[in-house]
């Protein structure tokens, strides 16, 4: 074997050990949040009632689903601090090309890219984050405090209900159910699909574990990125 073929790839460090930490959080927290969720939801169907007999019982599963909640949502108060650190002590900027805030330029990839799929232009550039996985952050950061509120109301239906009238607690039980079927739809099905499954990365993308992207693989996914560095 010769020295070039036993020679490692080229590697770059593309998330920090905090954000994998944070996502391995998010990973446990989600999951945990949406099994316990939906069960308690769904309280008469066989599954349901046997994942909670599982668990010791409802009062059980309602704990679990609180813990969980606890977990997800400390996680973006961390995430919430980090973002304050970057901006005012490093001096970083949160809406510059390597940002996961959208920007306008966004919108043109996103169309370049429509393009690129019937044949008329080519891939584009991207940057560190393309216009998808910025939709997947701010779906998740944003729909993480629709439901932590909605999620106090329930959780404390007595004390919510002195402040304003009672028929906010229905409320906040109907758009908490539905902003986690939107949720669950979003990360079980496009967050998989659009990350771990295509072909290029089936089964699945190790970077978020690893903190680590070879050249070759920034060079096809975010060629913006490798221009900067």
């Amino acid at each position: 074997m010769s020295a070039m073929e036993k020679q490692s790839p080229e590697t770059f460090v593309r998330f920090s050990p905090l954000q994998r930490l944070l996502h391995v959080a998010v990973m446990i927290g989600f999951t945990g949040l949406a099994v316990t969720g939906f069960s308690l939801k769904f309280s008469d169907q066989w599954w349901a009632s046997g994942f909670a007999w599982l668990v010791g019982g409802a009062a059980h599963l309602a704990w679990l689903h609180r813990f969980f909640a606890v977990i997800t949502y400390g996680c973006v108060v961390v995430h919430i601090i980090w973002l304050f650190y970057f901006k005012l002590v490093l001096k970083g900027s949160i809406t510059g090309p390597q940002s996961l805030f959208p920007r306008v330029q966004d919108i043109r990839d996103m169309f370049q890219h429509m393009g690129y799929f019937f044949g008329k232009r080519r891939t584009p550039r991207f940057n560190r984050f393309t216009y998808w996985e910025k939709f997947d952050y701010l779906a998740l950061f944003l729909g993480m405090n629709t439901m932590g509120l909605t999620g106090l109301f329930l959780w404390f239906p007595e004390f919510f209900s002195t402040l304003l009238p009672g028929y906010f607690i229905n409320l906040a039980q109907v758009l908490h159910l539905y902003e986690a079927i939107l949720a669950v739809a979003l990360k079980f099905v496009v967050h998989l699909i659009s990350t771990h499954l295509r072909p290029e990365t089936f089964p699945v993308d190790k970077t978020i574990f690893t903190g680590k992207t070879t050249r070759e693989k920034m060079m096809h996914e975010h060629p913006g990125e490798l221009d900067s560095l």
